[in-house]
């Protein structure tokens, strides 16, 4: 049998695989769906939990038939006398009897966890193992089950070799003509293949499924149910991959109270958070605000409101509240890091990025960070509402926010909308869900932290219908930025961000008028401009308060900032005189020396340089001591004398 002979009977046999594969994955789904039933509210979801965990399935399905060929199939293409179908046998029986024993694990870490496989299974490792034995027995018939799992793999076996012995076509090719375009014919379909796979069931990214974005329902169990066992393992893979720090932790008591002085704490207090001890010296504000809403806004960068980009008209909302008599704003605001899970985590923590992620760190989860917004804005008496326009399984998000103090945390699963993508609902529905949440709880303090998504590829909103003015941007666009539909359809969803907040903000002073709004931007990098800008052109972000009785001039001129600081200013805003808070840096009213740094800059004098190369060492001593206390407090926690 010649080389592409052996190929197509290979390829034949490894199809076979994946659609057995494939239908598997789906009925262990149904079985486990079915098991925990009593779970589901709305059994409509029933049918969306089984047709995203196909999709997603058809990746883990791949990974096993493009093993299978690689061990199996290409050995014997290369070599005719390999023994290809004991191989393939070898195989695929160790894959059905892993993902058996899986299968059965997974429905008792569900009813231990309420999920399936996830950074538990991590921490695991390093628990009491012959107690996780234990219980393994007594609790969940570990015994009894494992002749189960035998049976059952015993049979998957079978059905499979059966379908492996199905009758399979021969192809013959007599001339290299026939060769060339069966060979191309075949290429392109493969190529067809392997990118409805790569994208979960679709062409593109902006309908793709993966993973952090697979929980898009009500139901925790379906959500869960999504996700096959080898993406829930991989998901694990995942997180522990990104939680893994270069920073190890080998800092001194000594070394931290050095840091500690270098930042103007309390070298020689019990914790962090006495060492950072703060207190109101002015009250600012007549009385405290019946809401304060602060809006994250995704990928919200400051470019647009510069002077040569105003011509462009996207954030016509944001100007208006920034060129406000009651706004105060920077010039210059750090964005945390580059990501939005980056700001999140320094919004949450209070703490300055280290390149940790705190969102997956065992500390997190142990007590609320008293630096952390939600921890202090319950401390001046609001209850903490958390708005997410995307999944609440993206970055661990919900668990997160809710152990660090939030009371409630809501997110796209729970908003019936149209419109959105794979990452959320469009940030219109997500305000107008905010406003009537609100308006039905206009009698309670209630502090909302919000993060938008529409601003993020794939750009899905169809922005014209939106009234995105295409021909006034077109015309008004400066050299910098391309004309090509791509960038204009980019520029409409930053206009279209915008604009959700200013209507947002009109709706929410018509009903609530004593209400504080402190919005910003996660990052501003996404953004590909035709030509080089500058460095505040591409990394700064805007930020702004805004309320009734706020005063323009309580800002200095040409002030500079980062993210760390903005809940040191909420607090110097809302709070009365002698309200004691713990904040790692000083606020924007205490920022004497109008300097700030980020994970990789440093802002003075109304420009912005990066750390490696244009700053000297004597200037980013406060940047290091900063990331020294955040690896400190989130490994080891509060206490600094251990």
């Amino acid at each position: 049998m010649r080389a592409f002979e052996r190929f197509f009977y290979n390829l034949q046999q490894d199809f076979k695989a994946f659609f057995y594969f494939l239908i598997l994955l789906c009925v262990l789904r149904a079985i486990f769906i079915y098991m925990y039933a009593y779970q589901v509210d709305d059994i409509s979801e029933i049918w969306f939990s089984m047709w995203y965990g196909l999709r997603l399935s058809l990746k883990s399905t791949a990974w096993i038939m493009l093993l299978g060929f690689v061990f199996c199939a290409l050995p014997h293409i290369l070599w005719a006398k390999y023994p290809k179908d004991i191989a393939r046998k070898i195989w695929y029986s160790i894959v059905l009897f892993v993902l058996t024993i899986l299968f059965f694990v997974k429905v008792s870490y569900y009813k231990i966890f309420n999920s399936s496989f996830d950074m538990m299974l991590i921490n695991g490792v390093y628990d009491d193992f012959s107690a996780i034995i234990d219980t393994a027995i007594m609790e969940y018939g570990l015994f009894w089950k494992l002749p189960l799992i035998l049976v059952a793999a015993t049979l998957l076996i079978f059905i499979f070799f059966k379908i492996l012995n199905l009758k399979t076509f021969s192809l013959y090719i007599n001339n290299k003509k026939t060769l060339i375009i069966y060979s191309i014919i075949i290429f392109i379909l493969l190529s067809v293949f392997a990118i409805f796979i790569r994208y979960g069931g679709a062409f593109n990214y902006a309908n793709s499924i993966t993973w952090e974005n697979a929980a898009r329902l009500k139901s925790n169990l379906l959500n869960e149910a999504i996700l096959d066992d080898m993406q829930a393992l991989y998901r694990v893979r995942s997180i522990y991959k990104s939680s893994k720090s270069e920073a190890e932790n080998y800092i001194t008591i000594e070394n931290l109270q050095q840091q500690i002085t270098i930042l103007g704490g309390q070298p020689y207090a019990d914790t962090i958070d006495n060492a950072f001890l703060r207190e109101v010296e002015i009250q600012r504000l007549p009385e405290k605000p019946t809401n304060v809403i602060f809006i994250l806004g995704e990928t919200y960068a400051l470019w647009p409101f510069l002077e040569e980009y105003q011509n462009l008209s996207l954030v016509q909302s944001g100007l208006t509240l920034q060129n406000s008599q009651n706004s105060l704003a920077t010039d210059i605001m750090l964005a945390r890091g580059s990501g939005t899970i980056s700001a999140v985590n320094g919004f949450l923590t209070g703490l300055t990025e280290a390149g940790i992620h705190e969102n997956y760190e065992a500390e997190s989860f142990r007590t609320p960070y008293a630096t952390g917004i939600a921890y202090i804005m319950k401390g001046l008496g609001y209850k903490t509402v958390f708005w997410y326009g995307g999944f609440e399984k993206w970055q661990n998000i919900k668990a997160f926010a809710l152990s660090q103090d939030f009371d409630e945390f809501h997110s796209a699963s729970e908003f019936g909308y149209t419109g959105g993508n794979s990452w959320g609902v469009p940030d219109k529905v997500l305000f107008e869900c905010i406003t009537d949440y609100i308006a039905k709880h206009d009698k309670e303090m209630i502090f909302h932290f919000i993060l938008t998504t529409s601003n993020h590829p794939p750009y899905t909103i169809d922005v014209a219908k939106e009234g995105f003015d295409i021909l006034h941007v077109k015309s008004a666009l400066p050299p910098q930025i391309n004309k090509d539909d791509k960038t204009i359809n980019a520029l409409g969803h930053i206009w279209y961000a915008d604009r959700a907040i200013g209507i947002f903000v009109k709706n929410i002073l018509d009903i609530a008028s004593n209400t504080l709004f402190a919005i910003t931007g996660d990052h501003a990098e996404r953004f590909s401009f035709a030509k080089d800008v500058n460095i505040e052109t591409l990394s700064a972000v805007p930020t702004i308060f805004y309320a009734q009785k706020i005063k323009k001039e309580w800002f200095s001129e040409n002030k500079i900032g980062s993210h760390t600081q903005m809940i040191a200013t909420l607090v110097e805003l809302i709070g009365e005189k002698g309200y004691k808070y713990s904040s790692i840096l000083p606020s924007l009213f205490d920022n004497v020396s109008n300097e700030a740094f980020s994970h990789n800059l440093w802002a003075k004098d109304g420009k912005i340089y990066k750390v490696d190369g244009d700053v000297k060492n004597d200037e980013i001593l406060k940047r290091s001591a900063a990331r020294i206390i955040a690896l400190w407090r989130i490994k080891n926690g509060n206490k600094i004398h251990q």
